[in-house]
């Protein structure tokens, strides 16, 4: 007669299994049924947090810049920025949300984090600038992403004029980027020729 079933790694299996199917808790978490309407305010309230802190954030990289060009850069996404907060508090007006301020986006702190190692390992210099660029459009990515996804979920949910709303942030956070490109061009050149000449 097999004892194959009633084995230690057979039990465990299925408690695996149960535990799945009857939605226990997962890292010692609830799981929870939601709404695409509940999904949107989650994700507005997450965007929100990540605006605020890049609000705190932009200022001291504007201030590490070597390159004027990438320091006028951040300033100018600063002032956006804070548009771009303000369009946010007048789509939760419409829907009527309060506490705002309740949600921490931690994918924004990581990203802050990043540019701010940055700044405190590396010596002024293109390099750095070249640096500093990297951080800066993985936080464009982010909200690019957050904001498209926005969108379309406002689409779905018919809210026609929050997603017009979205859709200037989001255009203007990919025009933000392609510029960060352009001037990412000059800065690499300059950090390769100066590289060269200490080298020669």
């Amino acid at each position: 007669m097999s004892t194959e079933a009633s084995s230690p790694a057979k039990k465990q299996g299925a408690a695996q299994v149960q535990n799945t199917n009857g939605r226990k808790p997962v890292g010692g978490k609830e799981k929870v049924s939601k709404t695409l309407n509940e999904l949107f305010v989650e994700e507005l309230r997450n965007i929100y947090s990540a605006e605020l802190q890049l609000l705190e954030a932009l200022p001291e990289m504007a201030k590490a810049a070597y390159s004027e060009d990438l320091q006028d850069a951040f300033e100018f996404h600063h002032q956006q920025t804070k548009r771009q907060v303000e369009r946010i508090e007048k789509i939760a007006d419409r829907l009527r949300m309060s506490k705002m301020e309740e949600s921490t986006c931690k994918a924004m702190q990581w990203l802050i984090a990043e540019c701010v190692q940055v700044i405190e390992r590396f010596e002024e210099s293109p390099v750095r600038d070249s640096a500093l660029i990297i951080g800066a459009q993985k936080i464009e990515h982010y909200e690019i992403a957050s904001y498209g996804s926005l969108r379309e979920l406002a689409d779905v949910l018919g809210y026609a004029k929050i997603a017009e709303l979205l859709d200037r942030t989001l255009e203007e956070e990919e025009t933000i980027d392609k510029n960060l490109s352009l001037i990412a061009q000059d800065i690499n050149d300059d950090a390769y020729e100066l590289e060269h000449e200490k080298v020669y």
